[in-house]
């Protein structure tokens, strides 16, 4: 009687496969990781041209382009409290298609705590401010969609975060007297303004004292940067949510380079690279691998390197010193 005799592999042989399959999976996973930032950037680009859009059609609308902000205080014990009047962010809404959320607000009240009617509870949260809104969130950004900390007596998880943020220029910030930043005074050589009241940009968050007009961008629209990328893990205003009027709009000064590290929630790396210290956390940011994303005032969405020459950078955030620069 004849027995048959079954060949399986042998341990080397094993092995060898075995390497060969980590090989090909070492190669594909960044190809693969690569093809998934791509499709994030991209829809990242689109959300910046809805915004672009939802300017020019405010424009249009209004005469001039909303203010960053309508600010007074982020103190809600004061009585200027009840003159804040929220963020560019809450003014755009009819314009990218969500206007029943903004009729769901009292504008002749400060819109940034306003809470639902009846007690109703939408997203977890019973504030209006608490609804996520798909084009203000960039899929790449790695910061949480809701307020991970408690912000003016708002639980964490009640409020919704942003990933873009309208520009004031190459405009002069604050220093936090918790944690001064000591770089501050160099990048201080780039402002073209140094107070908000009138930006060398677009935008600010006294949106009281000045709102740009199409007339005021002598630079050129196709020129001047309106609005970019920034991350919540990395600003702490922004988990203010994006109906305040302190959150970050018209706040981000051009004069801090791309992807500047405030990606910290201490000291513990120095006061220039904490996420309060009311200088360098005003910049703009992204986890896009070497830039970040900005929509120019004519609609347009482009990606600069944060290697950017730092003068070009300025000349492309102001709006009018007489120096349009060239898009890199």
């Amino acid at each position: 009687m004849s027995r048959s005799l079954k060949k399986g592999f042998t341990l080397v042989e094993l092995l060898v496969v075995i390497a060969i399959i980590g090989v090909l999976v070492g190669l594909l996973l960044p190809a693969v990781q690569s093809a998934r930032e791509a499709a994030r950037r991209t829809s990242c680009t689109n959300n910046l041209k809805q915004l672009g859009l939802g300017l020019q059609n405010y424009h249009d609308t209004n005469g001039e382009f909303p203010g960053g902000g309508i600010w007074w205080t982020n103190n809600i014990n004061a009585a200027n409290f009840a003159r804040n009047r929220g963020s560019l962010l809450v003014y755009l809404l009819p314009f990218i298609e969500e206007k029943p959320l903004y009729d769901a607000f009292d504008m002749e009240q400060p819109p940034c705590y306003q809470k639902w009617p009846g007690g109703a509870v939408v997203n977890g949260s019973p504030y209006i401010a608490g609804s996520k809104i798909s084009v203000y969130r960039c899929a790449s950004d790695p910061s949480p969609e809701m307020n991970e900390i408690t912000i003016n007596g708002v639980q964490p998880g009640q409020l919704a975060t942003f990933s873009y943020a309208a520009s004031k220029g190459p405009t002069r910030t604050g220093n936090n007297p918790a944690g001064r930043c000591p770089e501050r005074a160099a990048y201080d050589a780039y402002n073209y303004s140094t107070t908000d009241n009138l930006p060398a940009g677009p935008f600010t968050r006294m949106g009281r004292r000045f709102k740009c007009k199409m007339e005021d961008v002598d630079d050129g629209l196709s020129k001047t940067i309106f609005m970019g990328e920034v991350m919540a893990n990395c600003a702490l205003p922004i988990h203010r949510g994006w109906a305040h009027a302190s959150n970050t709009q018209g706040m981000i000064s051009t004069i801090y380079p791309i992807n500047y590290d405030t990606c910290n929630q201490d000291q513990s790396k120095g006061p220039c690279h904490w996420w309060g210290n009311w200088s360098t956390e005003f910049g703009f940011k992204s986890a896009h691998p070497g830039g970040t994303n900005f929509v120019m005032g004519d609609g347009s969405v482009h990606f600069f390197s944060e290697n950017i020459d730092h003068w070009t950078y300025q000349h492309l955030g102001g709006r009018d010193e007489g120096e349009p620069a060239s898009l890199p």
